[in-house]
Order: C-alpha cells, then sequence, then structure tokens
C-alpha cells in the first residue's frame, strides 16, 4: 500500500520536469532565432538579384534599330512605309 507521501512525490516532479522541458525548447528557439537573425544578415549583405519579367518580354515587339546603311539597302517603297521621324533621326545623327 502506498502512503498519502508517495503519492504526492510524482506530482512534486511533474513540474520540475515540466520546467526543464520549458526552458529547453526556449533555448532551441532563441538558436532558431539567431540562425535566422544570421541569414538575414547574410541575405541583406548580397547584391539583389536581376528579376526578369514572369512573361520574359513576350508579346513585345521591339523594331530593329534603323541605320543608314539599312536605309542605302532598301527600296523607295519600304523607306516610304518607314516612320519618318525615325528615319530623320537617322539622318541627322550624321
Amino acid at each position: 500500500m502506498q502512503t498519502e507521501n508517495e503519492e504526492e512525490k510524482p506530482g512534486e516532479q511533474a513540474p520540475a520536469v515540466e520546467t526543464k522541458n520549458e526552458d529547453a525548447f526556449r533555448a532551441s528557439i532563441d538558436e532558431l532565432k539567431a540562425e535566422v537573425g544570421e541569414l538575414r544578415k547574410a541575405l541583406a549583405a548580397r547584391p539583389p538579384a536581376k528579376v526578369a519579367d514572369i512573361d520574359a518580354a513576350a508579346g513585345r515587339r521591339e523594331e530593329p534599330r534603323l541605320t543608314k546603311e539599312a536605309l542605302a539597302k532598301m527600296t523607295q517603297a519600304e523607306i516610304a512605309r518607314l516612320d519618318w521621324n525615325e528615319v530623320r533621326r537617322v539622318l541627322s545623327a550624321g
């Protein structure tokens, strides 16, 4: 038969075990916080990555640059279809 004193001993030990577990848990959390802080500093020190658009310029139509050499090879009909502001810009550039 157990006495009342023996029954109380496990109850008294339980808070000590819980405190030990909580301390270990808090220590682990503190270590993780320190690691995350170091990672943040390391990432902040890195140069920003060059980010491309998700569509990688799909659907953008960029006309080829007009040059004097290209104008010299064109027929009068091809030149007539060009943007005259662009033609003037190329010819005035020298």
